[in-house]
């Protein structure tokens, strides 16, 4: 599982692989936008309950889940661990380091770009999760590419 979220049967943006066995990605924008507009942000705590909902039924049926949301800070991801420590899941979190300028060039080239107060807002309020905070953490730079890690699963480091 890891947090980065539409589920089963709601807001589902993708299946890895496309084979039906890959990871089911729950995604809150996805949601959003099953529900007629991605940019809405007016159903946010409805929203987030739905997703945490699919997240526990999918996880009950044993499967693997990547968590599409912004999860600026612990409250936010305790939610998620939560639901996911009541399955026994493990949780990788993929935490994008990334400069300031780098985050407001990609997002200016996004089809649903977030506002730039927003965006300021996320990047002051951000708080990267640290060692022990889930099973493992990939900390993945600008280009893509695991950096650095914390926590181990089947031996790796």
């Amino acid at each position: 599982m890891s947090p980065k979220g539409g589920g089963g049967r709601v807001g589902r943006t993708d299946q890895a692989g496309g084979d039906g066995k890959g990871p089911v990605v729950v995604s809150l924008d996805g949601l959003r936008e099953a529900r007629g507009a991605r940019a809405d942000q007016s159903a946010n705590q409805a929203l987030l309950r739905e997703a945490l909902r699919e997240l526990d039924v999918l996880l009950r049926g044993g499967r693997t889940v990547v968590w599409d949301a912004t999860a600026l800070n612990r409250g936010q991801r305790s939610l998620v661990q939560r639901v996911a420590r009541g399955r026994g899941a493990l949780v990788t979190y993929a935490v994008m380091l990334v400069p300031e300028e780098v985050v407001a060039r990609r997002n200016a080239d996004r089809a649903y770009p977030v506002p730039d107060g927003v965006l300021a807002s996320q990047l002051r309020r951000f708080a990267p999760p640290f060692p022990g905070e889930a099973h493992r953490i990939w900390y993945i730079g600008s280009e893509g590419t695991v950096l650095d890690t914390a926590g181990t699963l089947d031996g790796e480091d």
